[in-house]
């Protein structure tokens, strides 16, 4: 990965990037992503090959940056001492307003790329790794014995599963709906209490 995300990118870079990523979202809407090769990107940005190598070491580096990009909108604010149910659904609602607002995107893609495709569990994967990691972050288990990673891997499979099921299967469902699911899936659990102390 030659992008450091952490770092701070002139604003030539910056366009550069955004360009590259633009012409590998709009060709993920056109074809399957084995059929996409750099030389077309490059032409679909209009940047020569020796650009597209500066920036990214191959294209899936550049799918990994264009998840990243999206990702980027996720204001995940976990930030409490206690990680409830509350704070569950705020970051729930966070992501499903995110991916309601690339749902024709997500769609064209799904359209291009079948659901068990490399580049659909990609996207997945990407995703569930960065709730794990905020939701990880922010656990606090003092009440059970169940150690944190397999809490915050649960939680994230949860919330990922629910909108899986909503954007790939193409149901349509409101966000206070896919709250109750979410919220039905996780009800058990001692570490979600409604009023920690």
């Amino acid at each position: 990965m030659k992008y450091n995300p952490n770092q701070k990118q002139s604003r030539g870079i910056q366009r550069t990037q955004r360009a590259f990523a633009a012409a590998m979202f709009k060709s993920l809407a056109e074809k399957p992503f084995d059929k996409i090769t750099v030389n077309a990107l490059c032409q679909r940005a209009d940047y020569p090959r020796a650009t597209f190598y500066n920036y990214f070491d191959d294209k899936f580096d550049l799918l990994n940056f264009c998840w990243f990009k999206i990702a980027q909108d996720i204001h995940l604010n976990v930030n409490d001492v206690h990680l409830n149910r509350a704070t569950i659904k705020e970051a729930f609602a966070q992501i499903y307003k995110l991916f309601n607002s690339y749902q024709s995107l997500l769609l064209s893609i799904i359209e291009n790329n079948p659901i068990d495709s490399p580049l659909v569990n990609h996207f997945i994967r990407y995703f569930t790794q960065i709730i794990y990691t905020s939701i990880k972050s922010n656990l606090n288990l003092k009440a059970i014995q169940t150690p944190t990673e397999l809490v915050a891997q649960h939680c994230s499979s949860t919330i990922l599963e629910v909108l899986k099921w909503i954007y790939l299967g193409q149901h349509k469902v409101s966000l206070e709906e896919a709250e109750n699911y979410l919220s039905e899936l996780l009800s058990g659990p001692i570490y979600l209490e409604d009023n920690p102390e």
